[in-house]
């Protein structure tokens, strides 16, 4: 199958699905919204690959990028933006640093109006060429993060440590998020539910959305489950990212850019992401974005009752706690100290 860049848009209208192409930018650009496109990591490294191979339109196809850059080269001029400043984030800074000369490399020849916007920010970007993790980010970066990364290091915690039945597994990740991290998370709550169900081998579609899920979020790059801790701190990083991410879309969507109304889009080549998202995203209702969680009720879940006590547990405790909890902002500090104490339990567990 040829390799293609993929386009998310993680919250959308509640009618249904829509599609990123030339028809939906130029109708943003008559309605004074700007396009943004986020760029996830992977499509950074397919842009460096392009370079070292000559930035010819030949290594672009096979990146996959060629339906990326056609896209843009038949968008109207400054429709839309494209956003590299996340991924560049979650990269060592040494390679950070060169990635952006790629990016801006790749970007003269191929997308030669995307080189500079007129409210790009050019970081400078010094440290660490690898081993680059949460820790090493700073406060604010780590507040950003803190409450996914957080989540996904129980999640790993308990699949590692905890011994139990799936609803059981389940229900002790509700007690962690609950008492660890006064926040019920539908994201990560969702991709809990995929981890530690065992679904019978009818449910074929099932089995092969955990697999996926559970390949993003709780193995290691050579798909093996964490050793010891550093790798839970490397796995619960990626995860964070990947959520950010989606997060991030939300936010553009919802508050806008320098006063600029915003269409925000994810384009990555990472199939597992878009398959999550098929399953699990926001939709938009009253003038919101980002606030309202839909996910897909797969037919097979009907016949589980793990998937129908889980259901329940979940909206049993949400309800509980919309009725005795006040919703509140939680500060920089007290985020970066919840983050804290995970790793501390993930470091005591693991060693």
């Amino acid at each position: 199958m040829e390799k293609r860049t993929l386009f998310i848009k993680p919250s959308r209208p509640i009618q249904g699905d829509i599609k990123l192409d030339p028809v939906l930018i130029v109708r943003n650009k008559l309605e004074d919204i700007e396009t943004t496109i986020v760029l996830d990591t992977n499509i950074l490294i397919g842009m460096e690959k392009v370079v070292d191979n000559g930035n010819k339109w030949a290594s672009v196809k096979k990146q996959g990028l060629h339906n990326l850059v056609k896209l843009l080269q038949r968008s109207p001029p400054e429709s839309v933006c494209l956003s590299p400043g996340l991924a560049l984030n979650e990269m060592p800074p040494e390679l950070a640093q060169e990635s952006r000369k790629k990016y801006e490399t790749f970007c003269s020849v191929h997308l030669p109006g995307y080189v500079d916007a007129p409210n790009c920010i050019h970081s400078e970007y010094e440290g660490k060429k690898k081993d680059y993790g949460y820790d090493d980010l700073a406060p604010e970066s780590k507040a950003a993060l803190a409450i996914p990364f957080t989540c996904l290091l129980y999640l790993n915690l308990i699949d590692n440590k905890f011994k139990g039945k799936p609803i059981e597994k389940f229900k002790e990740f509700l007690d962690k998020l609950e008492n660890k991290v006064d926040c019920l998370s539908s994201a990560e709550i969702e991709i809990a539910k995929y981890c530690f169900a065992e679904p019978p081998s009818t449910c074929r579609e099932t089995i092969e959305l955990r697999k996926k899920i559970r390949k993003n979020f709780l193995k290691t790059g050579d798909e093996k489950l964490p050793k010891d801790a550093s790798e839970v701190l490397g796995i619960a990083f990626n995860g964070a990212c990947d959520i950010h991410l989606l997060q991030a879309a939300n936010f553009f969507d919802q508050n806008g850019i320098d006063g600029v109304k915003q269409d925000s889009w994810i384009a990555t080549k990472d199939k597992k992401l878009v398959e999550f998202c098929n399953v699990f995203h926001h939709v938009n209702t009253d003038g919101e974005v980002g606030k309202h969680a839909a996910k897909i009720v797969h037919p097979e879940h009907s016949r589980d009752i793990y998937w129908m006590l889980a259901d329940s547990e979940f909206s049993i405790r949400s309800f509980i706690r919309r009725q005795a909890h006040e919703s509140k902002e939680l500060e920089l500090e007290t985020l970066i100290q919840v983050a804290d104490e995970a790793i501390k339990d993930i470091k005591e567990a693991f060693e």
